[in-house]
């Protein structure tokens, strides 16, 4: 055996020699197409590929060709967006195709955000604890995830009551912080009970739902009474952890909000235009505006490696959605009017 290959030995090489330079070529393909590609320059066939391969990785199946062909072009529009956007220069965060990317914008924001505008004469309730609240030399930074305040991110699926979400999450940060004891709670119970003001899956405000945890003399668990992404008839539970009332952050003050930040996690809303695609890095307020439409939960704030200060918000999209569920928002510049309407509950 070993005579044959040794007199077959410049044969091999050269098969050899041949393996390496396809290999390379190879290489040099991929990097081109990946070039190509990052520029927003896919041919019909490559963008149908890439619909297809996103079509596996999300078990995603249409009921026909027309269907199918229609969220294609969908598809197609907003690989382009997120190549264009990732491709350009100076950004602070990066954009992905995601489990959302064959919807239109106007379809993802009807089907995952929730907060409605506040109505006009809405009550309010007095009183700022942390108005003279002094930020600590330890508080310069802030994540409610290192002190056990927060619980694992969760995924309202396509009901709008990203306000329940936002608020339940407050609570739980609120008892973790006086008991010391992290419990996961119902947003089910808030969705299917808290109906003065507000509308299940069709949107709501968050004050309303810790005015109904307020009413209802507290909340009961996620495990005693589960979400299903739709509402349904209220059940009479028996209350696990309650709050004796909320307060609003001033409106448009992150000074304000910082403080309250540092001392527990606040519902926030914002403007979540933009949010479809988010992957990671910092989004900044060039990217959206100020119309709010989502809710979520701020748990705290720092300072990114570049220099620019953020606010992190714990959002509930499932984790395989920005930084692990999270995202963190430019602060300072009133980045997706974070600060217009902010609240949190009392223990």
């Amino acid at each position: 055996m070993a005579s044959y290959i040794g007199g077959n030995k410049p044969r091999v090489t050269a098969a050899l020699m041949l393996l390496a330079t396809i290999t390379m070529m190879g290489h040099m393909l991929v990097e081109v197409e990946a070039r190509d590609l990052s520029a927003g320059s896919y041919s019909e066939e490559a963008m149908k590929a890439r619909h297809h391969m996103w079509m596996v990785e999300h078990g995603r199946t249409y009921n026909d060709e027309a269907e199918k062909a229609h969220r294609y072009q969908v598809f197609k529009a907003n690989a382009a967006f997120v190549d264009r956007s990732n491709a350009a220069a100076g950004k602070k965060y990066r954009l992905a195709i995601n489990k959302f990317a064959d919807l239109t914008n106007d379809e993802f924001l009807a089907m995952y955000t929730g907060f409605k505008p506040v109505p006009a004469g809405a009550k309010k309730m007095p009183g700022f604890k942390y108005e003279n609240f002094t930020l600590l030399e330890d508080q310069q930074a802030v994540d409610w995830r290192q002190k056990g305040a927060v619980t694992d991110v969760k995924n309202q699926g396509q009901c709008g009551c990203c306000w329940a979400f936002s608020a339940v999450a407050a609570v739980e940060g609120i008892h973790q912080i006086s008991t010391g004891e992290l419990v996961s709670l119902s947003e089910q119970q808030v969705l299917d009970c808290s109906r003065n003001g507000n509308n299940g899956c069709s949107g709501g405000f968050i004050d309303n739902a810790f005015q109904y945890i307020i009413s209802n003399n507290g909340l009961t668990t996620e495990d005693a009474y589960p979400y299903t992404s739709a509402q349904g008839m209220c059940q009479s539970v028996q209350p696990t952890v309650t709050i004796s009332g909320y307060e609003d952050v001033p409106s448009n003050d992150e000074d304000a909000l910082a403080t309250a930040v540092a001392n527990q996690p606040v519902s926030v809303a914002v403007d979540a235009h933009n949010f479809q695609f988010y992957n990671g890095g910092v989004m900044t307020g060039d990217s959206c505006g100020t119309d709010l439409n989502h809710a979520v939960t701020a748990i705290g704030y720092d300072t990114a490696e570049d220099g620019t200060p953020y606010w992190l918000l714990k959002n509930q999209w499932g984790q395989n959605w920005g930084e692990g569920g999270y995202m963190r928002l430019e602060r300072g510049t009133g980045a997706c009017g974070v600060a217009k309407r902010a609240s949190y509950p009392v223990a």
